[in-house]
């Protein structure tokens, strides 16, 4: 049976609560875009797809192998922005700070040791983001635009990323749903099991 999964940062407390306020501020240009549900906002580092069962074992082998060599990492909302430009935007991002470009360096490590578990490597470079809606069609996009263009962030509202979670995802007409199947917390050992 396979497992529809990726590796991810949850985003908790004070970050999370910044990045639904973006969302409703940018929500009040009635754009067309299916908005991120609050408990699934986070910081994908890598979507895996449909991965057979038999084969998660592995992928929690590689993951607990480089969290162990990485300490948590504190980070801010810095931007937000589109894929794949402004002119035709397909996804609406938050962009945190990453000045030592850990999260890059940690996604690198899980592309390459991943392979080993069937997964293939990425060929797009890695943008470290915060997915937070993904457009549906051009209506009211410059409303939208206007609205990001006009957005501050100069409160850095800060999270410690301490722990990497490998989700399930189930889709529902209702959208995503997100479980836990492995959390590792970064720099300690083994991942605990849900």
């Amino acid at each position: 049976m396979s497992v529809r999964s990726f590796i991810a940062f949850p985003v908790s407390g004070g970050l999370k609560e910044k990045f639904e306020h973006v969302i409703r501020d940018l929500q009040r240009a009635s754009a067309d875009v299916r908005w991120v549900k609050a408990q699934n906002i986070h910081l994908t580092l890598k979507f895996l797809g449909d991965v057979q069962e038999n084969a998660l074992e592995k992928i929690s082998s590689v993951i607990e192998a480089m969290s162990c060599d990485f300490t948590p990492l504190t980070a801010h909302l810095t931007a937000i922005g589109t894929f794949p430009n402004g002119d035709y935007p397909k996804i609406i991002w938050g962009a945190l700070d990453d000045p030592r470009k850990a999260v890059q360096g940690m996604a690198g490590i899980l592309e390459k040791g991943l392979v080993s578990c069937g997964i293939p490597e990425e060929q797009r470079p890695f943008q470290p983001h915060i997915t937070l809606g993904r457009v549906r069609s051009s209506a009211r996009l410059k409303d939208l635009m206007r609205l990001m263009g006009q957005m501050t962030f100069e409160d850095k509202i800060t999270q410690q990323f301490d722990k990497i979670i490998l989700y399930k995802s189930t889709l529902t007409p209702q959208g995503p749903v997100y479980e836990a199947l492995k959390v590792f917390e970064m720099g300690k050992g083994r991942g605990a099991s849900l």
